[in-house]
């Protein structure tokens, strides 16, 4: 797993306002470094493009999501619930790559899908909800299935659900920031359905 330093996590907080408010495509170096207060040379000392800034926010988010997901494992909770704790976790994170573009930019999202760094960001996800899902077998509290595919088809699930409603928002005109809340609102009612297929009830 990468490690950042102090001072490209400041990159890094900068980046997100400025990725927020132009959008990745429109993001330059120089706007982030204004931003930052520093000059451009201070960001290509740590990194080479906003590619690798942005690959960066990303590791950052995914190592926050992945310390969330596991301390559900911690609390005195039904497998369950922590279950859908998770999801709705999920949905959270997919939310601040949404807010500059991650979903609708794909040049960006092959990237990040094609570098060899990163290809745990996409293999721990499933393994900590299949985590979370064994318990809640074990405890009762979610009906016996295979938890690994039980938890790709939970993340495909939310993922597909995300995309349609996203090429719902852009193709109504309504993509902005009112649209994408409403989008994210969908998606945790959504959770609340895909909970209802796998919780046993008593």
């Amino acid at each position: 797993m990468i490690e950042l330093t102090a001072d490209q996590n400041k990159i890094i907080d900068a980046a997100f306002k400025i990725f927020e408010k132009y959008g990745a495509n429109k993001t330059t170096m120089a706007l982030i470094a204004k931003e930052l207060g520093y000059s451009r040379t201070f960001l290509y000392y740590y990194f080479p493009d906003k590619e690798s800034i942005y690959k960066a926010a990303l590791v950052r988010r995914s190592t926050q999501f992945f310390d969330s997901l596991k301390g559900e494992t911690k609390k005195e909770i039904s497998g369950a619930k922590m279950l859908e704790n998770g999801l709705k976790l999920k949905v959270e994170y997919a939310k601040d790559f949404q807010k500059f573009g991650e979903s609708t930019e794909l040049d960006f999202y092959k990237i990040l899908r094609s570098d060899p760094e990163l290809r745990y960001i996409f293999t721990i996800q499933p393994q900590l909800l299949a985590q979370i899902i064994k318990i809640g077998i074990k405890d009762g509290s979610i009906a016996k299935c295979n938890p690994a595919k039980t938890a790709l088809n939970l993340m495909h699930g939310l993922n597909g659900n995300m995309m349609i409603l996203t090429k719902t928002l852009q193709y109504s005109g309504n993509y902005g920031p009112e649209g994408l809340e409403q989008l994210f609102k969908s998606q945790i009612e959504y959770v609340k359905f895909l909970m209802k297929a796998i919780t046993n009830h008593k």
